[in-house]
């Protein structure tokens, strides 16, 4: 690409102006972002705020929200919830806020503060990793900030891709199969190493099938991820054979620690449910109080 010369007039490299030049569209759209940037978080604050102020410090207003949150019959103090969740609000919105006006501040003053050759490890200057998380991560976060946004993480089609997310089974689960398998830190894909389970698995426990049947048995194990890798292979005959292991080049004594990977990953499911739940219950209480206001 010609770089600079792209946005140069009369150069032989193609000038890009025209595209790069916006529409009135285009223009009164990116107006309208902005003033949602700031409007959004503004109003997030002052209804908090509102609520909290008034719940601690007017009578009148703490009596009046007491006999409304009365008149709902729910299971679960709703007056407690609703103040937990404006408290939640107020935090976050302060938060992301702050963050927007750090990243852009040294965006813009970074040269002047740190010099213009600082780089990072990538030669890029830090003054446009400072732009690029203002523009692509804060901007959109302030213009969609809301607590409602908690259901998102509570939503039956959204739980099991949040899972994978919150999980660290399976860079565990990785880390113990590339000590098992005597391979160097990352230097095999997680398909490379299920793949010298599974062929550990089907070289033993299926010894005695032809090689199409062991093939097929190999097929359906080798989309496996680690730790369900690792699973399979504890419940197979070849991982009690401590000598066969050896002779192969592994190392047993690593198993002895798989305790301590299921005791993760379990503690990892109950934080994930209680923390599902959190979300749901709070996405709710927001949902009744914007409803309600």
């Amino acid at each position: 690409d010609g770089g600079i010369l792209n946005i140069v007039e009369n150069t032989a490299q193609a000038n890009k102006l025209r595209a790069l030049r916006k529409s009135w569209l285009e223009t009164n759209l990116a107006v309208i972002a902005a003033l949602r940037t700031l409007a959004n978080p503004i109003a997030m604050m002052y209804f908090a705020l509102r609520l909290l102020y008034g719940y601690f410090f007017d009578d009148e207003f703490a009596a009046r929200f007491h006999r409304h949150c009365e008149e709902i019959t729910v299971s679960v103090p709703l007056e407690t919830l609703y103040v937990i969740c404006a408290a939640i609000e107020l935090s976050v919105a302060i938060f992301c806020v702050f963050r927007a006006v750090y990243h852009g501040f040294r965006a813009c003053c970074y040269d002047r503060i740190m010099g213009a050759d600082s780089v990072n490890n990538a030669g890029a200057s830090y003054k446009y990793i400072y732009v690029a998380e203002f523009y692509l991560h804060d901007i959109p976060t302030l213009q969609t900030l809301s607590a409602l946004r908690l259901l998102a993480y509570a939503h039956p089609n959204l739980i099991a891709k949040n899972a994978k997310y919150f999980t660290s089974k399976e860079e565990l689960a990785r880390v113990m199969v590339e000590k098992l398998v005597g391979k160097d830190p990352d230097s095999c894909s997680d398909e490379q190493l299920s793949q010298e389970l599974v062929g550990l698995i089907v070289q033993y426990d299926h010894k005695d099938l032809d090689e199409d049947q062991q093939l097929a048995k190999a097929d359906e194990m080798l989309d496996l991820m680690p730790y369900s890798a690792l699973k399979v292979f504890i419940d197979s005959k070849a991982s009690k054979d401590r000598e066969y292991l050896v002779s192969r080049g592994l190392r047993p004594d690593v198993l002895g620690n798989l305790w301590r990977l299921h005791f993760i990953a379990t503690l990892e499911h109950i934080v994930f449910g209680i923390t599902v739940y959190c979300c749901a219950v709070f996405g709710m209480v927001e949902f009744f109080t914007k409803v309600c206001r």
